[in-house]
């Protein structure tokens, strides 16, 4: 068992895998990654973010050296990225372009 307090001063006995589940929720809910946990969130190396970074083709912040990113920012990243199928090209050809 391990004690863990809180801001508010509570405290709070857990078990050790109790502990390891309230942190691994704690680091889900980050709302910066480094570069080695934004590259592993966007599911590419270190070298191709840090390329993407030089060229300035993803937002991110420099803070001490340290590079960090949004990981909402990533996110639209990822939607401006998108690749439509060909049946959504088709629906949009239908559409006039909409």
């Amino acid at each position: 068992m391990e004690l863990v307090e809180l801001k508010n001063n509570e405290i709070f006995l857990l078990s050790k895998e109790d502990l390891k589940i309230l942190l691994t929720d704690l680091s889900v809910n980050k709302k910066y990654l480094s570069l080695p946990e934004a590259a592993e969130y966007l599911r590419i190396s270190d070298r191709n973010l840090r390329k993407l970074t030089k060229n300035n083709k993803i937002p991110f912040y420099k803070l001490e050296g340290k590079i960090l990113f949004k990981i909402i920012e990533l996110d639209k990243y990822i939607e401006k990225n998108k690749v439509e199928s060909l049946s959504e090209l088709i629906q949009k050809a239908k559409n006039g372009g909409r």
